[in-house]
């Protein structure tokens, strides 16, 4: 199978046999820098490289960094998630590792003993039922016995909860769930679907019950003949509306299938948990009210604070999680005191502080925080400044433990195991449909620190393949040796 095919670096002199001891980390073979570029160059011009749009550039780690190897390095990429890298750096730069987001219930008192409430989300994207539930814990230990109207303020973030700038059919799922001020349980669920009689529907049911009412579904598939060939599965929305539709087919007797799903009414869900939190505990609650204006809360009752900006740093870079990266945008927005949509006023913030380390901003495009978007544009050289910037920077051991290790975390546990590029590579990788990039950190056996960004553009072959063509190739730099 294609996945399991290993690409060598053809036409590098690398021989099957020294490709094994490099994979086996058992030997390390010698290459001299002045022999770099040529065998670079023949690997980047062959197949399948050689019909991609490629970027590379190479540094040697520190203030007084050497370029090793530089093609395309000040053209335009689209990053794919490395542009993870300029976001999770800004925040870093701009916030510091130990800054926590807060959600707030403010009360005032009301007639008869009733409290109205204003429930103010600031943003942070780990809130699930446990923190709500604390909220409403904490709520009746401040003698809220009885609810006249609940608020939920969702204006923290200005502006559209989904990036303009995202693909449409992106948006329905989790990976591009709406980044708003109230996030309750990532803002997604998971929808199990399966066949049942022929002629029937596909059964169609959301894994967990959503507080503020079932999933909006519209089910138009069918359930097919076991021997039968379906018809693709689709899910589809119109517009902002919550509404699910299915359609397509399944075979009798075929597997269930899981999908993630963004849930498009983030706010209110978050209200009517919070609701029935505190009707299980004897607090009732009268008018739930949402809103995106903004407006003078009382005394604070309750409060949950998110993990650090350096824990949701891991998140976005190690995992790759847009929804974390995306909140650092808007947070970078908010904090700035924009009046702008938040994701604007985020990217202009990203800018100013890239500027602020040395970076060269003026040709970058930054549309979104965690690099879905396909109208980010970022240069190789821009990259790569940011991590020689962070290597040096106050904050930046913090910023280097946020990144994957090869062969053994984040989204590179399973590359590069084996080799001697293990636990020797920390980076950022990322992928779109015909982009596949990789940044970070090398240390070479035998050569001096390394800094890089390796941005495949406009490929029209599995990313699979394209991932392989670079470990391929960062297996052939880690060859690099002093002296010679």
């Amino acid at each position: 199978m294609l996945k399991n095919r290993r690409v060598l670096p053809l036409g590098l002199a690398v021989s099957a046999g020294l490709v094994s001891i490099l994979a086996s980390g058992s030997a390390q073979a010698a290459l001299c820098p002045a022999q770099l570029s040529a065998q670079l160059d023949a690997a980047l011009n062959q197949a399948p490289l050689d019909t991609a749009y490629t970027g590379l550039v190479l540094q040697t780690q520190g203030q007084n960094a050497r370029t090793l190897y530089d093609r395309n390095g000040d053209r335009l990429f689209t990053p794919a998630s490395n542009g993870k890298l300029l976001t999770t750096a800004a925040a870093l730069h701009r916030l510091g590792a130990d800054y926590r987001i807060r959600t707030s219930i403010y009360g005032t008192p009301g007639p008869a003993g009733s409290t109205a409430l204003r429930l103010v989300g600031r943003g942070d994207p780990t809130i699930t039922d446990a923190e709500v539930n604390s909220l409403a814990q904490q709520l009746t230990a401040a003698g809220v016995s009885q609810v006249s109207l609940l608020v939920a303020d969702d204006s923290y973030f200005s502006g559209s909860a989904t990036n303009p700038t995202w693909e449409w059919a992106d948006a329905q799922f989790a990976y591009a769930a709406p980044v708003n001020s109230l996030i309750l349980n990532r803002n997604a669920i998971a929808v199990q679907i399966a066949p049942t009689q022929v002629g029937r529907p596909l059964s169609v049911v959301a894994a967990r019950a959503l507080p503020a009412g079932p999933l909006a579904l519209v089910n138009d598939s069918l359930t097919v003949a076991a021997a039968a060939t379906p018809l693709p599965l689709a899910l589809s929305r119109t517009g902002n509306s919550p509404t699910l539709r299915v359609t397509g087919q399944m075979a009798q007797g075929a597997a269930m299938r899981s999908l993630n799903l963004a849930v498009l009414n983030p706010a209110e869900q978050f209200a009517a948990a919070l609701e029935q939190g505190l009707r299980q505990r004897s607090v009732a609650v009268g008018q739930r009210v949402i809103t995106q204006n903004p407006a003078p809360a009382g005394q604070e009752l309750a409060a949950v604070l998110s993990p650090p900006v350096g824990e949701l740093l891991r998140l976005a870079n190690r995992d790759s999680d847009n929804l974390s990266a995306e909140v650092l945008l808007k947070t970078l927005g908010a904090t700035a005191g924009s009046p702008r949509d938040a994701s604007q006023a985020g990217a202009e913030a990203i800018k100013t502080a890239l500027a602020e380390l040395g970076v060269n901003t003026a040709p970058l495009r930054v549309a979104d925080g965690s690099g879905l978007s396909r109208h980010n544009l970022v240069s190789p050289n821009a990259l790569v400044d940011t991590l020689q910037a962070m290597a040096t920077h106050p904050q930046g051991p913090g910023f280097r433990q946020s990144l994957a290790i090869a062969g053994q975390s984040g989204t590179l546990r399973n590359r590069l195991g084996g080799t001697v590029l293990a636990g020797r590579l920390q980076g950022k990788t990322g992928a779109l449909t015909g982009n596949v990039s990789l940044s970070g950190y090398v240390q070479p056996p035998n050569y001096e620190p390394l800094v890089f960004s390796l941005v495949i553009n406009h490929s029209n072959q599995p990313a699979s393949l394209l991932r392989e063509k670079i470990d391929a190739l960062l297996l052939l730099v880690v060859q690099l040796r002093q002296g010679c």
